[in-house]
């Protein structure tokens, strides 16, 4: 199982607020106030998230794009 460094996690958070903002603001909502965000709102943005992660080539399967969408998220909630 792919495990990600601090580092990663926030080289990708960074990228991610500045090259996807509208994501970030969703991914900082839900996790700052949990069931703030709909749920097809939420799955949206987990959609657009995995494939801007993807098209980056920060992930190349799904074991890492879970991994690295669950450290994003945690990342967030401390933004």
């Amino acid at each position: 199982m792919p495990d990600y460094s601090q580092d990663e996690v926030a080289e990708v958070c960074t990228a991610l607020a500045a090259e996807a903002p509208a994501l970030w603001a969703v991914l900082v909502r839900e996790a700052q106030a949990p069931a703030s965000v709909t749920k097809a709102d939420y799955d949206d943005c987990y959609d657009a998230l995995l494939t801007w992660l993807f098209e980056r080539r920060y992930v190349d399967t799904h074991i890492e794009m879970a991994m690295l969408f669950k450290a994003v998220r945690g990342r967030a909630g401390g933004a």
